[in-house]
């Protein structure tokens, strides 16, 4: 009895979904092949050819979000299919129609990764590329200076594909300098560092290597006033910023270059004249004497030095008295 009258329901409500008024088609069909209840309008076509072609008139009549829809359900059914390639890659080209960058670069990637010989891999590169600047140039929240940028983290996973999807394309070099700029940006130094060495190391012959050259100098500088990061990346950008200056023939790079490298020396003699004020607290004078000279000796005109000429000065004539 029961299960009669489930059936007299389910019969019922096939019946009422099966029905429409002023509709040409019903709204509603069962399918025997998969056992369920379908409506046409979303179902996949019969052939590749009839779900492209369906999917192409949305696409056409600027229907983006239901032709990119329409584009991956034929991926799904016919994966094989010589139009999966196109139809995947235009699934990418109807996101980024409807300004949805982020799910447009992931179909493109899908592209690339499903159907790696697929003919559209220079020209999803560039698209990915333009994405990634989207992203990159995003207005970001902060706190506390830190950058909070779901943008950004995705601006760097997309110039990172870019790179990896052609290592030896025209974008290559230039995605990594991006990367670097993206790494800056949310302070993780170290990483910016990679991305400008690699275009250095990887792709000497490219226009961006002096630039690279002088970010790389400019991150470390900038690594060393965290906290976290010891005096080797003082050291080394020391080194970076006076090569710069000597031989780039640029005169506004120079000037920038031999700015930075007095900040530099001004913070290196400020670490050195700490210890040299310990070993004064401890009045441990002659300690405290060879770290005022040495910062005297080695960091000529600098505020530092001046001061460390005043405090040799003093201490001297307390180690006479001793």
């Amino acid at each position: 009895m029961c299960i009669r009258k489930i059936y007299i329901i389910t019969t019922a409500t096939i019946a009422l979904m099966l029905s429409t008024e002023g509709s040409s088609y019903a709204f509603w069909v069962w399918t025997p092949k998969s056992n369920t209840i379908v409506n046409p309008k979303f179902a996949v076509k019969d052939t590749p050819r009839e779900q492209y072609d369906w999917a192409m008139r949305f696409y056409n009549n600027n229907e983006f979000e239901r032709a990119a829809e329409e584009f991956i359900r034929l991926t799904k059914h016919y994966p094989d299919s010589t139009l999966a390639p196109e139809a995947q890659y235009y699934a990418g080209r109807a996101y980024e129609e409807d300004g949805k960058y982020y799910f447009a670069f992931q179909n493109y990637q899908k592209t690339v990764e499903r159907y790696p010989y697929t003919k559209r891999l220079d020209e999803i590169v560039e698209r990915e590329f333009n994405i990634a600047g989207i992203l990159q140039n995003t207005e970001d929240p902060k706190l506390m200076d830190l950058e909070l940028s779901l943008s950004l983290e995705r601006s760097i996973t997309v110039y990172d594909k870019v790179v990896e999807n052609n290592p030896f394309g025209p974008l290559a070099d230039k995605a990594l300098y991006k990367l670097g700029e993206c790494y800056r940006r949310g302070q993780k130094y170290k990483e910016a560092m990679e991305a400008y060495e690699r275009i250095i190391n990887d792709y000497p012959e490219s226009r961006l290597v002096p630039d690279a050259k002088y970010q790389l100098a400019y991150t470390r500088y900038e690594a060393s006033l965290a906290p976290e990061y010891d005096q080797e990346s003082t050291e080394e950008a020391l080194r970076d910023f006076k090569h710069i200056s000597e031989t780039t023939a640029v005169p506004a790079v120079a000037e920038e270059a031999e700015k930075v490298f007095d900040e530099l020396r001004e913070k290196k003699a400020q670490s050195e004249l700490k210890i040299a004020e310990f070993y004064e607290r401890q009045k441990q004078y002659r300690s405290a004497l060879i770290y005022y000279r040495d910062v005297a000796g080695k960091f000529q005109e600098t505020e530092s030095a001046k001061y460390a000429e005043g405090k040799i000065e003093s201490l001297q004539e307390k180690v006479k008295d001793r």
